[in-house]
């Protein structure tokens, strides 16, 4: 059972059709956009402007970067100026698309690895109930059992999240990431570059399912973006948990799946993923909450099309 990133990606085509029928110009080609980043001066401007409250006239802004020639100065923040920087009458602000940029580096997406000892989780394996371990490698991490090699997640995971965060504390961090990742991908959105993603159920054999991916389940999701070719596998249990009728019930019986992490939520065994029809795709999920034993059954949409109570 895991989330799993298959590694594989596609160059984005960035051209702009200019026929009037798209809402998105594009005004600066991207290789420009970087190079006008490169300089330290340039990025040290948008960190200070991200840091402030409010506008900076240009002598406060100099003398917060620390840069001493006002001539030099403002040769860099003309460079930025109407793309990552706004202008007005109270100063100078950052613009959306410098905030972006700042908050990309923050999140350590571009320039921070992962590298620790293990850390116990106090979680037990789905599988076989000994203690899963949360280990970092590289940009990804991974939530695994020692002793079967069950899986639970495997997947890049911004290193920036960790900042701050004590071992202990490290698990649930990692919850709630992928907790933020289903939801994103349920609203169809892609987590790396914001375009379109779709999303899809595959069965063991079917044509399009990973077979380096290991997994028990019967069924399986897969998020692709149309538009930069990020993907990842996960298994069935983790989005269907996240449903509005799934998580109606578990706040009925006073659990709120926000603060409960996946591993606390009835329903994510390994087997708990059950196909009961191919054609149509329906996939059943079982969960017991409280003294209630509820079936739900999804559709190739990850629909709810039936609800049986036991």
């Amino acid at each position: 059972m895991s989330d799993s990133d298959d590694g594989r990606r596609r160059s984005a085509d960035s051209s702009a059709t200019g026929d009037g029928d798209e809402v998105v110009v594009e005004r600066l080609p991207p290789d420009e956009a970087f190079e006008l980043l490169a300089h330290e001066t340039r990025f040290r401007i948008l960190e200070t402007l991200n840091e402030t409250d409010g506008s900076l006239a240009f002598s406060e802004l100099r003398e917060r970067v620390g840069v001493d020639d006002p001539g030099q100065f403002n040769y860099h923040l003309g460079k930025l100026t109407d793309r990552f920087v706004t202008s007005s009458d109270e100063g100078y602000e950052l613009a959306a698309p410098g905030w972006r940029v700042v908050g990309a580096v923050l999140s350590g997406g571009y320039t921070k690895a992962l590298d620790a000892d293990p850390i116990e989780t106090g979680v037990p394996c789905l599988s076989c109930e000994s203690e899963m371990e949360l280990r970092f490698r590289g940009e990804k991490v991974q939530i695994q059992c020692p002793q079967c090699d069950e899986t639970y997640t495997n997947i890049p995971i911004p290193a920036g999240i960790f900042e701050g965060v004590s071992p202990d504390e490290a698990p649930a961090v990692v919850d709630s990431w992928l907790k933020r990742l289903h939801s994103t991908a349920d609203y169809g959105f892609c987590p790396n570059c914001d375009g379109r993603l779709d999303q899809t159920v595959l069965l063991p054999g079917d044509e399009d399912a990973p077979e380096d991916l290991e997994t028990d389940d019967e069924a399986i999701v897969r998020y692709t973006c149309t538009r930069c070719g990020f993907n990842w596998y996960s298994s069935f249990p983790f989005p269907a948990v996240l449903h509005p009728a799934v998580v109606g019930v578990y706040h009925d019986n006073g659990i709120d799946v926000r603060e409960t992490p996946f591993w606390n939520l009835d329903g994510l065994e390994a087997d708990a993923a059950t196909v009961a029809s191919s054609d149509p795709l329906r996939v059943e999920v079982t969960t017991t909450v409280g003294d209630q034993r509820i079936c739900f059954t999804f559709d190739e949409e990850m629909n709810v099309v039936d609800e049986r109570r036991e």
